[in-house]
């Protein structure tokens, strides 16, 4: 790192309180391994902000242009894209596949409610099957499991979604609103119905996380760790009797990040002939 380390720090630990599992994650990377991941992490996490959590849609349209010109230049401004762009392996991939990531934050501002929980992986995936595809990149993943990955980027995000303040903000299926008789906006009380609605929406995401996990196999440390801890999360939001409470809950078991990156850590390492 050059002069930006500080500013560059910054947006990482903005990253790090958000994702707190990603700080057992970084022990057992190697320095190049751990930098790549951090400023590609840092990276996601300002343009979601930016796309999901940004009232004014002017506003966050600009701040991406603004991404997306930064991306592209040959010397960026930015302390992420600076840092980024100085490692060789992140340098050498298709500046195309770093504009479709912003493009597909970009596509998320005018997103229509989702019909069902498909059409909500289907709009989500404009930003997250970008995100997945430079995540195996930088990773040296097997590109063949991006759409898996790219459904636990999703998985993590919905999840993330339901436990936030604004449920009725949140991208969740119309259908399973319907099924339990409740409208959006409704959701920002509380009661049986809401707790169902979560109770199910969990359930579903449970099924999700433990299929594409499966499929990928080598997905980053940090990816399959995350994608650990929601399946967990997910499955006691269905089980329990306060989904909301469990979801709105820490995302992270600070002992338990740290063993789920040490397995997925030695897992990952090639294995002698």
């Amino acid at each position: 790192m050059a002069a930006n380390d500080g500013a560059f720090a910054s947006f990482v630990q903005k990253w790090l309180a958000a994702n707190p599992e990603q700080v057992a994650v970084g022990v057992f990377l190697a320095p190049e391994a751990r930098l790549r991941a951090s400023g590609f992490g840092a990276l996601v996490h300002e343009l979601a902000e930016t796309a999901f959590a940004t009232r004014e849609p002017q506003v966050a349209a600009a701040k991406l242009a603004w991404w997306r010109q930064d991306l592209a230049a040959d010397e960026p401004r930015h302390p992420i894209a600076k840092t980024l762009m100085a490692d060789a392996q992140a340098a050498a991939i298709d500046p195309a596949l770093w504009s479709a990531l912003v493009d597909g934050a970009l596509a998320e501002l005018d997103a229509p409610p989702p019909a069902d929980l498909a059409a909500a992986f289907a709009v989500l995936n404009a930003f997250y099957g970008p995100v997945a595809a430079l995540e195996t990149a930088l990773a040296g993943g097997d590109p063949a499991e991006n759409a898996a990955i790219s459904h636990l980027w999703i998985c993590s995000h919905l999840l993330g979604a339901a436990g936030a303040p604004g449920l009725e903000r949140a991208p969740l299926p119309l259908d399973l609103l319907a099924r339990h008789g409740l409208t959006r906006a409704e959701l920002a009380g509380s009661g049986q119905r809401r707790t169902a609605v979560l109770g199910d929406l969990s359930r579903e995401l449970a099924a999700e996380i433990e299929r594409n996990l499966a499929r990928a196999s080598r997905a980053s440390v940090g990816r399959r760790v995350r994608a650990r801890l929601d399946l967990g999360r997910a499955r006691r939001a269905a089980k329990g009797a306060d989904a909301a409470a469990v979801l709105a809950g820490s995302r992270s078991d600070p002992w338990r990040s740290v063993w789920l990156a040490w397995q997925e850590a030695r897992r990952s390492r090639p294995r002698a002939p």
